[in-house]
């Protein structure tokens, strides 16, 4: 194609100053392109806003390592109730530092526990629990904008549930959790088991 015909159809060109061997061509051009305006549908093409979605997670996961890929990666693993609560307590050992309480009242030692949720679409992520009265008082945070989600909390020893609330109305459950229990309600809360570490 030649260049000055490109440049008008880029807009760059104006109708009078092309040579007039070309003017035809031109013409030829605009009535093609018309019809294909007239004629497409109105909006992005079907599904784009789904293509997009799945790209940018895509380069989401090939932008993290890939221990952090495996270490977020679900595993099913059948494991009996009692040896799962000693697993989450064992794991939460692992993550978790251990302070004396605040609370005077109680003299119970809390433990901070480091929540950790991969929801690269999320606005907003909160942690609702018996520990807090399922409130949406605790909210986490996605500092880098990978779209995985993190919480430190201070929880007294012993076993609670949980879940996640994103953006305001989706309760999720844990899919990282080592232990869930039924709700009531037709869903299934995380469990989480928390070790005093002092031997009470």
């Amino acid at each position: 194609m030649d260049s000055r015909l490109q440049d008008y159809l880029d807009g760059d060109l104006p109708l009078e100053q092309l040579p007039v061997e070309l003017r035809r061509e031109a013409a030829t051009w605009d009535v093609l392109l018309d019809d294909i305006r007239r004629t497409a549908p109105a909006g992005a093409p079907m599904g784009l806003d789904a293509r997009v979605l799945a790209a940018v997670a895509d380069k989401r996961r090939r932008s993290r390592p890939r221990w952090f890929e495996w270490l977020l990666r679900p595993r099913m693993v059948p494991v009996p109730p009692a040896a799962a609560l000693a697993a989450a307590a064992l794991v939460f050992a692992v993550i978790s530092t251990v302070g004396p309480s605040d609370d005077g009242a109680t003299g119970e030692p809390q433990v901070y526990v480091q929540f950790i949720v991969d929801v690269p679409a999320a606005e907003t992520v909160h942690l609702v629990g018996d520990f807090n009265e399922w409130q949406p008082t605790v909210e986490l945070e996605d500092p880098d904008g990978d779209g995985v989600w993190v919480g430190r909390v201070s929880l007294q020893p012993g076993v609670h549930q949980y879940m996640f609330v994103i953006d305001g109305s989706d309760w999720i459950t844990d899919p990282n959790a080592v232990s869930y229990q039924d709700d009531g309600f037709g869903q299934r809360n995380a469990v989480v088991a928390i070790s005093s570490f002092n031997g009470t």
